[in-house]
């Protein structure tokens, strides 16, 4: 049981280095940085838009116009 335990403690050290790494790469290289940055706002604006219509807030649906409009 004991080596198991440490087993599994070296695989999450390593997973960890490993995601170290490659926050450090993306925050280092502006090229990389960019894009990333732009895909996780556009995400959470998605998040945001997709939680406004669960809610059914009014004026946020897509269909647009109105309802019912009156004859003249």
């Amino acid at each position: 049981m004991a080596t198991l335990l440490s087993r599994m403690t070296d695989v999450y050290d390593f997973v960890i280095s490993l995601l170290t790494d490659v926050i450090t790469m993306i925050v280092a290289n502006p090229l990389v940085f960019l894009p990333v940055l732009m895909a996780l706002f556009g995400g959470i604006v998605m998040y945001v838009i997709g939680l406004v219509r669960r809610l059914g807030i009014r004026g946020i649906s897509s269909s647009g116009g109105r309802r019912r409009r009156r004859r003249g």
